[in-house]
């Protein structure tokens, strides 16, 4: 679902989510901040057919998520993918991940009126996580934007990126698969 106050851009449905706003864009699509039905926040990645000049390329994308989606949660270092999707209708496919930065952000749930289900009175359920994640101000942490803000960063932290970023591209490797687009912005 769409929120009809977001960025620009042609309604896609992903079910069980509500897109909120453009985080991110690139050759082959955009990256949405979207909140899930249990109040959990996501980045989904829309994929249009439509940017790609002929249907090879656009299924060779869709391909490689489904070969990366079982894998994803098998090393630290690679962004996990939680579900991937089509929607015919929009001419793309979506895949919804794990933010890629440690953000906890959950929002409050809602109200829920169990006394019309059930014969209680209104309950409020707690918000296990906190709601971290401010969605209007947020911008995805990523290597480029960390360099942007402090410049030079420490050796030992530039080891750890280096070491976590090698491990993933080894896990891909093992897996059959190959990252085409490692840069400081993914």
């Amino acid at each position: 679902m769409r929120d009809p106050t977001a960025n620009e851009g042609p309604a896609v449905d992903v079910p069980d989510h509500v897109l909120s706003r453009r985080i991110g864009q690139g050759s082959y699509g955009e990256v949405w901040l979207a909140r899930n039905v249990m109040g959990a926040w996501r980045a989904v990645k829309v994929v249009r057919r439509d940017r790609f000049l002929s249907a090879r390329p656009f299924d060779r994308e869709f391909n490689g998520i489904r070969r990366y989606e079982p894998i994803s949660r098998g090393a630290e270092g690679l962004v996990p993918v939680l579900h991937v999707g089509r929607d015919p209708a929009a001419g793309c496919f979506y895949y919804v991940m794990e933010l890629a930065d440690p953000v906890g952000g959950v929002m409050p749930a809602p109200k829920v009126d169990l006394a019309t289900a059930r014969g209680d009175s209104e309950v409020q359920e707690p918000d296990p996580v906190g709601a971290a994640l401010d969605p209007e101000s947020y911008a995805p942490r990523t290597l480029r934007s960390d360099l942007e803000r402090r410049g030079r960063l420490p050796v030992d932290e530039v080891i750890g990126v280096g070491l976590a970023l090698t491990a993933g591209l080894a896990h891909l490797h093992r897996n059959g698969l190959v990252h085409r687009d490692v840069k400081p912005a993914n």
